[in-house]
Parts: structure tokens; C-alpha cells; sequence
């Protein structure tokens, strides 16, 4: 994994780092020269990663270049800062004091030159060890996907359907059916425990989701999917069950409750339900004890569905219990299940050899001795090399007897991982450091992508389409799981619990991460570790990281809400350059020692609120601030003049010194959810800039009960608007009126359902200027139960669905510039309360309801110019 460590350095060190320290006197020169011997370097590394459990000398040398690549990064960081100091334009009094601190500056650009020639003696020392020890590279002659590939291939790619959408079940009928009917059994109405017991990868969790699939919301009041794992916390399972079975609103009360309140709670809830909880990935009998008492048994027929790998654990609960064993696949099924995954249509299209694959892919999907997991892997491997040779190489050489004897499919893992490019391996690796079943978010994966220096510069694409490019080749390859896609994209993704069990393996041997669950994860060196860089914490740690671990690149808290606040710290982490907070509660001051790492370049936070000391103007390296699932208490007034700032995103502002704020030209997008009194002359900033980014803010307008959403997303084929608005639940749930004029915001994803259900106070709700880019929209029954006033303007929908009991009690409707719309929908006629009906600039509209309508006595205005249309106007004032 050294490769993409120094090809990342590399491409830092291209044109642009040498145009921004020209001013720099020799160093542009020497970082030149030091390029030169990491371009020879880099030919060394090309076949390393296939020979990393081949000799620990290699090892060493691979630690010791990926050691000067980060050495390398943190010079040319240390350079451009000071060159932006130099070339900054001063005032008269700027000037004086410029001049008085250019010894200082000499020094620096001393250090900087010294410590670079430093770094190129090292480099060549290490290419010496290399010839000394008879160290080559061989190469790698196998064909990898590039994003130069032919564009037709490339955009079939990019289109694929998500493999979350319809689960995979070649062989599983007889499971999938005797696990239904014991869920829907009318004649058992005891508290029942469906377990599904088999080995890692026989396909349980894909059963039990597709019976989840099929029955839950028809048969069941309420429904949870909550994944156990080998991390288990009985208050991140109990928050789970909450938020699956109860919801947000419920959810949101979890702050100032201990766990046996909570369980409480949830048992309070589900004594009046007929519920489905499904337990997914239990490991230990003692995890179901410690949550049990949140399952009451009233008799009503409510079931629970538990997969576990330990038999023990299914017989272990203490209510009536039904055990379903999984088996393996049969020699048939196997082959159906390889051949589905090794060729998928885009790849076989007007091909005329199959038949010579298909025999050769028998004989390697019965050798995956029936394990699904096994058997979808091969084939996505394979579906990227349909080459007869290195079909007829894998039978002929890879250890077969090997892995059955192992009885695992590591081996089979490791033909998968060895085939990718080293930027696609550091990718995959990245996305197996989130927790177990954790739903990853594509935007925060390419963003954290990006900031690592994974994604390489191609021409015609910009880093986010390659970095999306990237998650749909992971997808194709079965390496990841598919959660969610729109029509064009993946929106969340995960890991298969195997798959990533073995990709933290890996990590922790090639030093690419370290994962510490406990304080003496951090301050203990494993024997079998590679020095690692990055830091992913996982629980609980109140040793100073930064102390135990210098010179992180990257730290990653994935459960900030376990951290010892008072004594957690940044210190020693001045060479940061991706920090990224998830699981907060309640308020955080950040630590003053943010302001020393002058390096950071992605800062990310989620949950809770975020207290910022003044010093996070010194962040003078920061592209990326998102803090869009989290509320900021003060924006700080030099944050948004950082002039290397290309991206902020924030859910909520509470305070910030209007007046005193100002925005530097760079930005290419803005995007502040909630935000109280957003003054008139930011938009005219943004107007003036060079490059208008896209933008979007949400002005309360002193009240949280008034909510206008403006913007503009800028909108490209293929990928997803990064501005986007967050869960729909953030939306503050008290809402009287909300206005969303926000071009692209809400994409393609039908909004209707979730505002309706969860704006049940909303009176006002207009949607215009394409906020909202799909082609149906549906109000389902129940939903916007005191909605007064409804306004559709300018959107491209199709179909308008009104099921029977949405929107009781409509008053006004307008329609304008929905040109798309042929019909009304026959629902609008049911609505007692409609007085007035607006439609204005929509000549293809089929008159008909209206004419409907008319004549049962409802105002009805038909205009053909948009000049008669008026927006919704959102008052300054409380109602």
C-alpha cells in the first residue's frame, strides 16, 4: 500500500504546487528533483502488494518509502503555506511589518530546503537497499479498469441497478418459505424467535432481508432491522430499536435517558404493536440477555428473526424458539449464483465465446464448495478479467485444496483484492474501517477519498466522477454492498461483516489503519502491525492520540459520544490532514489545539453541537468543512475566508456575527441548512464571484416555524449534487410554513412521503424551481394532515399520485409551469375542504378534474402567463 502513498505525493507535487511556491527561491527546484526519485521509486512498488507476507525485509523498505511519502506531503504543505504568508498583498502597515519578519522568513525557507535534501538523501538510500537486497519489480501484466475505458462501457457502468434493490436468492426458497411462514403462522400467538444459524457467508442476512422485504410493513404495526455485531453497546442497540420501530421523534428524546429508561420506553411502545424486530449478526448469548426485556410477549403473534454463526446463541433465548440452519449451495445453484455475477450484460454484449467460459466457470463456482459469499466474489472478480487465459490460470493454479481445508475465503478475497489498482485497494480498505453494518454515505466516502489523495486527476473527469466511478467498479465487484441508488447514482453503500473482518486484517498488516477499541489499542505496537497513519477509534479512549501516535495523517472517531471529553485532546496532532467526528451528543468544545493543525484539509463532524475557538481561522489548508448532520453553536467569522476552502457544508448556524463575515472567492459550494437571519448581501457576494458555486441557505427568519429554503445546485450527468438536503427528520418538526426554491436540491427522491409524515404541523409548503428533478410524486394517505396551502412551481413531474386520505384539510392549491403534468390527480375531487384551484402556465394539462371541480362549486383559476403566479411568502414574524 506504499504505491498510492507516494502516487498521491506525486500528483501534490505537479504543476500547481510548483507555480504556488515560485516565490520560493531553490525549493521548486529541489522538489523537482526529489519527484524525479519518487517517480523511480514508485516503478519499485508496482507488484509489492503481491509480495507483502513474502519477506519482512520488504516489509521494512515498503514502511520506510510510505514514511517519506507522508515526510514529502507534510514539506510541500509546510512550503505552499508559506508561499500563500509571502505572496499575500499587504497594507503600508502590512508591509513594515513584512519587511521586519523576512529574517524569519529566510529561516523558514532555510528549514524548508534543508529538510528536503534530508528527504532526498533518504529516498535514494532506500532505492540503494532495494538493488542491494535483490529487490525487482516484476510487474503486473494483468489488464485493470481504468477511467480512460471505452465511454459507452463506462456510462452502462455508471447505470447499473443496485444490487440492495432485489437480494439474490438462487437456492434459498426452501429458507426463505419456512422462515415466512413461521413469521405469519396465525396459529402461534406467543413471542417467537426465528434464528438463522450458519457460518460467515452462507447467505443469512440475505434471507433474513428478504422475508423483512416481503412481509414486514403488510403484517406487521412496527418493524425494526437492528445489526448486534461483534461491537455490540446495549445503548447504540437500544437507540436502534428506537429509531427503527418508533422513529425520529422518539428518537430525538434518547439525550437524557439512561439505558433501563430506554428499555422502558421501547416495551411501553410495543405492548399495543404486533411487531418484527430482525436481530442481525448476534455473537454472544449475553447480548440478547442484556435487551430482552425491551421485547414484551402480549400474544398478539409478534416474532423476532435472530442470524447468528453460533448455534448456542439460537437456543439460548428464553421464549418459544424456531432454529432454521442454512445450508450451502448445491452444485447447480452455485453455478446459476457464478454465472449471474461473472457476466453481467454490459460485459458480455456481443460476445460469441461464452460456452469456453462457461465450462471454466463451472469448474471454479463448484470449487467455492458452496458458500454464496464465496461464489459472489469470484464472480465479480472475474466479471473484470473475461480473458480465457486468466480463467484457465485460476484453475491451474490457485490452492484449492488449500482453502477447503481452511474452510474460509480469504484466499479467494485475496485474487479480488490483489486484481485492483492501488488507489482502488486503498478505497476498499478506507470503507472497511466504518463500524460493522454501518451505512456509509457515497458523498462523505469521495469527499474523504478526495482529502486522502486517493482519487488520481484524469483528463475529462473531475475528482468526484472518478471517485463515484470508483464506489460503482467496488459494487461491480462485488466488494461492497449497494444500500440505496437514485435513477443515476448510489447514494449509501456497505460492507459485508466478512468482507470487512478481512479487509481490517489486511489494514492492520500493511499499516494502512489501526483500529483501537480501548487505550491500550493505541499506546501498544503489535507485532504483527504495520506503523499505520491513520486512526479510527472506535470506543472510549482518554489517552492523548496525537501523544501515543505522532504524526497522524488521519483520525477517524466513529463513536464520539464514548469519548472523555474533558480529557480528550488534539495535541500533537499538528500534521493532521483528515479529522472526521461521528456519534456525538450534546455540546462539544472543541479543543484550542485545533488551531495548531495548519495541515487539516477535510474537517468533518456529525451529531451534536460543535463549540469553535477562534484559533480554526489558522486551518489555513482546509478544503473541506461538513458539518452537515451537525449544529455549529457560533460560526467563526474567519472561517469562510480561508482561501484554500472549496466546500462547506453545515446543518445548522445558531449564532454568528453577521456583519463581520465575509466570503472568499474560491468556494464552489455553500451550503448552511438552517440558518437564523442570513443577510441579503451574502447572495450578492456570491453573484459577483468569479466561478458561482452552487450554493443553498435556510433562512429562519427568527422562528423555527418558518423555514425558506434558496439556492442553486449546480447539476452534472452522473453525479449527485453534493449539496443536498440531509435527512428529511432534521427538518425542525414543529415547521408551520416551508419554501424549498433551491434548483436540484432534493434530486430525484420523491420528498412527499417523508415531509407528509413527519410536518404534521405544517399549514404552507411551496416547492418550486426544479428543487425536485423526479418524474413522480406521491402524498400518501395520512400524510400533511393540516397542510392549508400547497404550491408546485415550475417542477418536471409527470405523475401527481393523491392517495385516499393525504392532505384533509387543502384549502388552496397552485399549479404553475409543471408542463410535464398531462392530469390532475382524481383525489383533488375528495378533498372537502378545497376552495380555490390555481393553474397557471400549463396548456397540455387535461382540464378535466378542473372542469370537475368548477362544477361542485370550487374556485377554479385558469391563467396562461407565469406573470399571474405569486410565491409563498414566508413572514418575518411568529404565527
Amino acid at each position: 500500500m506504499a504505491e498510492h502513498a507516494v502516487a498521491a505525493v506525486l500528483q501534490r507535487v505537479g504543476v500547481t504546487v510548483i507555480q504556488e511556491v515560485a516565490s520560493l527561491g531553490q525549493v521548486p527546484a529541489k522538489v523537482e528533483a526529489l519527484k524525479s526519485e519518487l517517480k523511480r521509486m514508485q516503478c519499485f512498488l508496482g507488484d509489492t502488494d503481491a509480495r507483502m507476507d513474502r519477506g519482512e525485509m520488504l516489509k521494512h523498505l515498503v514502511s520506510e518509502i510510505r514514511d517519506v511519502a507522508y515526510s514529502v506531503e507534510i514539506i510541500i504543505d509546510t512550503a505552499n503555506i508559506l508561499a500563500r504568508e509571502s505572496n499575500r498583498p499587504p497594507s503600508l502597515l502590512g508591509a513594515i511589518s513584512k519587511g521586519a519578519c523576512y529574517p524569519v522568513h529566510c529561516k523558514r525557507l532555510y528549514s524548508i530546503g534543508k529538510r528536503i535534501d534530508q528527504v532526498t538523501a533518504r529516498v535514494r538510500a532506500i532505492f540503494g537497499e532495494f538493488a542491494k537486497y535483490n529487490i525487482h519489480s516484476t510487474g503486473l501484466n494483468e489488464t485493470r479498469y481504468s477511467m480512460d475505458e471505452n465511454e459507452t462501457l463506462r456510462a452502462r457502468r455508471l447505470t447499473l441497478p443496485g444490487f440492495g434493490d432485489e437480494v439474490d436468492v438462487i437456492g434459498f426458497d426452501s429458507e426463505i418459505n419456512q422462515v415466512k411462514d413461521a413469521l405469519l403462522d396465525s396459529e402461534n400467538k406467543d413471542l417467537t424467535v426465528v434464528s438463522l444459524v450458519g457460518a460467515g457467508g452462507a447467505g443469512k442476512s440475505t434471507i433474513a432481508r428478504k422475508v423483512y422485504n416481503l412481509v414486514a410493513k403488510k403484517h406487521f404495526n412496527s418493524c425494526a432491522w437492528i445489526c448486534i455485531s461483534q461491537q455490540f453497546t446495549v445503548y447504540g442497540a437500544l437507540k436502534d430499536i428506537v429509531k427503527g420501530a418508533m422513529g425520529n421523534q422518539d428518537f430525538e428524546e434518547l439525550g437524557t435517558m439512561n439505558e433501563m429508561e430506554i428499555i422502558k420506553k421501547i416495551h411501553s411502545f410495543l405492548k399495543d404493536k404486533r411487531y418484527l424486530v430482525v436481530l442481525d449478526d448476534v455473537w454472544r448469548m449475553e447480548d440478547w440477555d442484556m435487551i430482552q426485556a425491551a421485547f414484551p410477549d402480549v400474544k398478539n403473534g409478534s416474532r423476532i428473526v435472530l442470524t447468528t454463526r453460533n448455534s448456542a446463541v439460537s437456543n439460548h433465548p428464553n421464549a418459544r424458539k424456531i432454529i432454521q440452519e442454512v445450508k450451502l449451495l448445491n452444485n447447480e445453484e452455485s453455478v446459476e449464483l457464478f454465472n449471474r455475477k461473472a457476466f453481467p450484460s454490459y460485459a458480455v454484449h456481443g460476445r460469441n465465446d461464452l460456452d469456453s467460459f462457461r465450462e471454466l466457470g463451472k469448474i471454479l463456482a463448484l470449487k467455492c464448495n458452496g458458500l454464496p459469499l464465496a461464489i459472489v466474489v469470484m464472480g465479480g472478480f472475474l466479471s473484470k478479467n473475461l480473458r480465457i487465459t486468466e480463467w484457465r490460470r485460476m484453475v491451474a493454479t490457485v490452492n484449492w485444496d488449500a482453502m477447503k481445508n481452511e474452510g474460509d475465503i480469504g484466499a479467494i478475497l485475496d485474487l479480488s483484492y490483489y486484481d485492483l489498482t492501488s488507489n482502488l485497494k486503498a478505497c476498499f480498505l478506507y470503507i472497511t474501517s466504518f463500524p460493522e453494518d454501518y451505512t456509509v454515505p457515497v458523498g462523505l466516502l469521495t469527499k474523504l477519498w478526495i482529502s486522502e489523495g486517493f482519487i488520481p486527476n484524469v483528463r475529462g473527469c473531475s475528482l468526484e466522477e472518478t471517485a463515484l466511478g470508483y464506489v460503482e467498479e467496488l459494487a461491480q465487484r462485488c466488494l461492497i454492498l449497494i444500500e440505496k441508488r437514485s435513477s443515476r447514482c448510489i447514494k449509501t453503500v456497505k460492507v459485508h461483516d466478512v468482507l470487512r473482518d478481512w479487509g481490517i486484517g489486511r489494514a492492520r498488516r500493511e499499516g494502512f489503519f489501526k483500529d483501537c477499541s480501548s487505550r491500550n489499542d493505541v499506546e501498544t505496537s503489535y507485532s504483527n502491525e504495520m506503523r499505520a497513519y491513520r486512526v479510527v477509534l472506535y470506543d472510549s479512549v482518554c489517552v492523548k492520540v496525537g501523544v501515543a501516535m505522532p504524526n497522524l495523517h488521519t483520525l477517524l472517531i466513529l463513536n464520539a459520544d464514548r469519548l472523555e471529553r474533558n480529557v480528550f485532546s488534539f495535541r500533537g496532532l499538528n500534521y493532521l490532514r483528515v479529522l472526521y467526528v461521528d456519534g456525538m451528543r450534546g455540546r462539544w468544545q472543541l479543543p484550542t489545539e485545533i488551531g495548531q493543525m495548519v495541515h487539516l484539509r477535510y474537517l468533518g463532524l456529525k451529531g451534536g453541537t460543535y463549540v469553535f475557538h477562534a484559533a480554526v481561522s489558522n486551518l489555513t489548508n482546509l478544503h473541506t468543512f461538513d458539518a452537515r448532520d451537525a449544529t455549529v453553536e457560533a460560526l467563526p467569522v474567519d472561517l469562510l475566508s480561508i482561501s484554500t476552502l472549496k466546500h462547506v457544508h453545515i446543518y445548522k448556524v445558531e449564532s454568528w456575527s453577521v456583519w463581520k463575515t465575509t466570503i472568499q472567492s474560491n468556494l464552489k459550494s455553500l451550503f448552511i441548512f438552517l440558518a437564523f437571519n442570513t443577510p441579503k448581501q451574502w447572495e450578492g457576494a456570491i453573484d459577483r464571484m468569479e466561478v458561482n458555486p452552487s450554493w443553498c441557505f435556510g433562512k429562519h427568519y427568527r422562528s423555527v416555524k418558518q423555514l425558506e429554503i434558496v439556492g442553486a445546485c449546480e447539476d452534472e450527468f452522473g453525479v449527485p449534487n453534493d449539496i443536498h438536503l440531509p435527512d428529511l427528520h432534521l427538518l425542525p418538526h414543529n415547521l408551520r410554513r416551508l419554501k424549498i426554491s433551491c434548483p436540484n436540491l432534493l434530486n430525484d427522491e420523491d420528498p412527499m412521503p417523508t415531509l407528509g409524515s413527519w410536518l404534521t404541523f405544517l399549514n404552507v409548503l411551496e416547492i418550486g424551481v426544479k428543487s425536485y428533478t423526479g418524474a413522480t410524486m406521491t402524498c400518501p394517505s395520512g400524510g400533511f394532515p393540516d397542510l392549508h396551502n400547497l404550491v408546485l412551481h415550475d417542477l418536471d413531474i409527470e405523475e401527481w399520485i393523491l392517495e385516499d386520505g393525504a392532505m384533509p384539510k387543502l384549502r388552496i392549491l397552485t399549479l404553475c409551469k409543471c408542463t410535464k403534468l398531462k392530469a390532475l390527480p382524481q383525489g383533488l375531487q375528495h378533498l372537502k375542504e378545497l376552495k380555490k384551484l390555481k393553474v397557471i402556465a400549463m396548456p397540455e394539462l387535461d382540464q378535466v378534474v378542473c372542469y370537475l371541480l368548477h362544477k361542485a362549486g370550487r374556485e377554479v383559476i385558469i391563467r396562461s402567463s407565469e406573470e399571474d403566479f405569486e410565491h409563498v411568502q414566508i413572514p418575518k414574524y411568529d404565527i
